[in-house]
């Protein structure tokens, strides 16, 4: 969602039509999304993004069409008990940007950021004045009101540096990838078979590779070596390559390692595995991999390790 937001505003702009773009600022209570929630609004309404639906969004689109190049922030009160609020039920208040957005380079250099794996915030000054796109390190990891050469913005960290390396292309890690370019995680698909690691089969991956798993530290070197920031999704197709990928897992900062497959097979790897001197596997390595719904079919799997990744993502 993130590099469609952002195409699709440069996409806009360049064609000079009339674009806000729309941010939670704040939120206090219960609401419908927290600060960083964004959405963009066109002439003709909707554009891309969410900052959580029902009526909120549906009242900030009517102000656009109502005032499509006014800059400005106003605050919405979402408990039907008290006077003057949108008739919702949340209980909160959200406070929202309106940007109208008319430069493209803030929107050229994120995406150059994004393409380029850089960590970057988007930063909104809270005049609605155009948008600032950073790439200093030490902004909020989280979205946040802060000071910003001397005038408050919304800063919002757009790309996130980790990565999920899948080990293995079979039907799992197809529906897994799916749902990692919908959840914007960037992610390497590698298998020892090249029909099953092709551009054509993942098309949103960042890099393909068809390379033997006992070769994984000639191929994942340079920008491609794995850090503390990425994690490993291992559903190879047999004990052999699992157990490649684990070895060498194990041998990388990577925070998150996650191995599909049965308990009896856990036991097995696990024990080769510490005979050989890795001590650190049952700590590091979680197996079953995803959280435990009862998954069944590939889909429903890949949803339980999504899920997983996500929680991963939000605790780092």
């Amino acid at each position: 969602m993130t590099e469609q937001l952002l195409q699709t505003a440069l996409d806009e702009i360049q064609a000079g039509h009339p674009v806000m773009l729309i941010s939670v600022v704040r939120s206090v209570g219960s609401t419908p999304r927290a600060a960083g929630a964004l959405m963009l609004a066109g002439k003709n309404g909707l554009l891309c993004g969410t900052i959580g639906g029902g009526l909120l969004e549906h009242r900030c689109l009517e102000i656009t069409a109502a005032q499509p190049t006014v800059p400005h922030r106003e605050t919405f009160v979402l408990d039907n008990r008290q006077a003057g609020s949108l008739g919702m039920v949340c209980g909160g208040t959200s406070e929202v940007l309106f940007t109208p957005l008319e430069d493209p380079a803030p929107f050229t250099a994120a995406l150059d950021a994004l393409h380029g794996h850089q960590t970057a915030w988007l930063c909104l000054p809270l005049s609605g004045s155009a948008p600032i796109v950073c790439t200093d390190a030490g902004l909020p990891a989280r979205p946040a009101v802060i000071e910003l050469r001397g005038q408050d913005v919304l800063a919002v960290r757009l790309a996130d540096a980790g990565r999920v390396f899948v080990l293995g292309g079979g039907h799992v890690s197809l529906e897994l990838a799916a749902l990692l370019h919908r959840l914007d995680f960037r992610h390497i698909v590698i298998d020892d078979r090249p029909a099953f690691c092709s551009p054509e089969r993942f098309p949103h991956a960042e890099h393909t590779l068809a390379t033997p798993f006992p070769a994984l530290g000639d191929a994942l070197t340079g920008a491609l070596a794995p850090t503390a920031a990425d994690a490993f999704c291992i559903m190879t197709r047999g004990h052999e390559g699992d157990t490649d990928a684990i070895r060498f897992a194990l041998g990388t900062p990577a925070s998150y390692i996650g191995v599909m497959g049965s308990r009896r097979k856990r036991e097995a790897v696990f024990a080769r595995l510490a005979a050989e001197g890795f001590s650190d596997a049952r700590r590091r390595v979680i197996t079953p991999i995803g959280l435990d719904i009862g998954a069944q079919t590939p889909a429903e799997i890949a949803v339980s390790v999504a899920a997983q990744l996500v929680a991963w993502r939000a605790a780092r």
